[in-house]
């Protein structure tokens, strides 16, 4: 992105980018890579296999492969699992790839904007608490004895309004599928 126009958005959007953190710091283990001009980060394999039927995703040799709830495992087609997992950016016209087993898009403005506040997102929505296990995929806003996974695309949206309301697309960035406590809000424009 060119800095005339990022010092320009920044000072329509008032300097402010928020740096919210996901989690009190004591509790991270350590900090998120930063993102680079059109990555978006981390693969969620298992979750595209199970949506489409599968129980699961193995990696054998350099290629994953969806398993499970069918006679033959199928390989992964990573760009269709990039362009699933951020379907909002193909709706709005971004060219969504896989670029070395990550997510790339192509953008005419980026910025890492903001971590996220998961628990009041999750309270924003009726829930008492937030809860994650080991990866990214496991968080799930609890309470009322509910559990949901969190959809961190809106969680993106309601944490930036500003920068929705400028006309950017906020999704979420994580470095890898481990990387439960970095995750991060990106702000793309076309």
């Amino acid at each position: 992105m060119k800095q005339s126009r990022f010092r320009s958005l920044l000072a329509a959007l008032g300097g402010a980018v928020l740096a919210v953190s996901l989690i009190s710091p004591a509790a991270s283990a350590s900090p998120a890579s930063p993102a680079t001009v059109g990555d978006l980060g981390g693969m969620l394999l298992r979750e595209f296999c199970q949506a489409n039927g599968f129980a699961d995703v193995t990696r054998r040799s350099d290629v994953w492969f969806c398993v499970g709830n069918h006679k033959i495992d199928t390989a992964v087609p990573l760009t269709a699992a990039c362009r699933w997992q951020f379907s909002d950016l193909v709706a709005a016209g971004f060219t969504v790839t896989n670029n070395g087993g990550r997510c790339w898009a192509n953008p005419s403005a980026y910025s890492d904007v903001s971590g996220i506040a998961v628990n009041q997102y999750c309270n924003s929505l009726g829930y008492s608490d937030a809860t994650v296990g080991d990866n990214v995929a496991s968080w799930r806003c609890a309470g009322h004895g509910a559990s949901v996974p969190i959809d961190f695309h809106a969680a993106c949206r309601w944490q930036n309004p500003v920068w929705v309301g400028k006309g950017f697309i906020l999704v979420p960035y994580f470095n890898n599928y481990g990387d439960r406590f970095g995750i991060r809000c990106l702000a793309l424009l076309r």
